[in-house]
């Protein structure tokens, strides 16, 4: 009887034993899963690895990753739109993140035929944008990080959404290309943050994310507000001289502004902040409630604002 017992006990402690390793060993492997040299193939996956805190994986980034300046000192892998697959390969990356419909595709096979491990994340609307946050996220082994930053972007939207829900819609043409004028259209991330900033883009019914505009279609659509986005090169060129459509509102109003920022033109985690910087130029009155607050509050109630 005493032999079975300890039979029995030498059993359960062996087992015990090859248990706890067990765990262990997964444990190990599952850390070592965990990417530890990222490449960067877009300005807004950099900006959303150093968000998420893991900035210091980052070992390539593209020549047009600025923000935050930690990334201005990073190895560059090329150009935004060309990346150079050595450059890429001799950086030894577990991990190169792009975006759909960003990084070219030919590009993205090349890199996985080289035995590189490539993922592409969708940005081409605001929920996907914050879902991409948690995927990468998820796959640099932190998930909360994500769901974090997701939390924070929300709050950011809903503080906005509070300020101009007293406003009227107004008519908004944002333009990324002077010349030619390139507006955004629809499906496209950009329409979706005029919408939450109180504006109504007058390209939004279009099919196609970016349009060209004549002149024309601008009158006709009469925007209360035209905003000048650079992208590119038209970042530093002088704004466009609209004195000649005298009859468009936003010219008589003087409501034609320039936005050097790049937080909106990237789907990256400042889109918040770009949010309301938006909106104070859509409805200003909506934000001065220092100056316009009096005995009744703030202009930006009542549709007369």
């Amino acid at each position: 009887m005493i032999c079975r017992s300890r039979f029995f006990a030498s059993r359960f402690f062996l087992g015990t034993l090859i248990f706890v390793f067990g765990l262990a060993s997964s444990g190990n492997a599952a850390s070592e899963s965990i990417p530890r040299r990222i490449v960067s193939l877009a300005p807004s996956i950099t900006e959303t690895v150093f968000a998420l805190g893991f900035g210091n994986r980052l070992v390539g980034v593209t020549s047009h990753c600025n923000y935050p300046a930690e990334a201005k000192r990073l190895p560059k892998i090329g150009d935004f739109m060309s990346p150079s697959l050595e450059v890429i390969a001799a950086k030894q990356p577990d991990l190169v993140i792009g975006v759909t419909g960003a990084t070219d595709p030919a590009r993205a096979r090349e890199i996985e035929r080289l035995g590189i491990k490539i993922t592409l994340v969708s940005v081409s609307s605001v929920s996907e944008i914050l879902s991409s946050f948690k995927h990468i996220a998820a796959l640099l082994g932190d998930p909360d990080a994500g769901a974090t930053l997701v939390e924070k972007i929300t709050a950011q939207f809903g503080k906005v959404k509070r300020r101009i829900a007293p406003a009227p819609r107004r008519s908004t043409l944002l333009a990324v290309g002077l010349r030619p004028l390139v507006a955004v259209g629809g499906k496209n991330f950009l329409d979706e943050l005029i919408t939450l900033a109180g504006g109504e883009n007058i390209a939004g019914n279009a099919s196609q994310p970016w349009l060209n505009l004549p002149d024309e279609y601008v009158v006709a659509k009469a925007p209360q507000v035209i905003i000048q986005a650079g992208m590119g090169s038209d970042a530093s060129r002088p704004t466009r001289q609209w004195s000649d459509l005298k009859s468009i509102p936003a010219v008589k109003e003087r409501r034609v502004y320039t936005y050097n920022s790049d937080k909106i033109l990237r789907p990256g985690p400042r889109i918040g902040e770009g949010l309301e910087e938006i909106a104070r130029l859509i409805h200003p009155e909506c934000f001065n409630v220092g100056k316009s607050r009096g005995a009744r509050g703030s202009r930006c109630e009542g549709s007369g604002s």
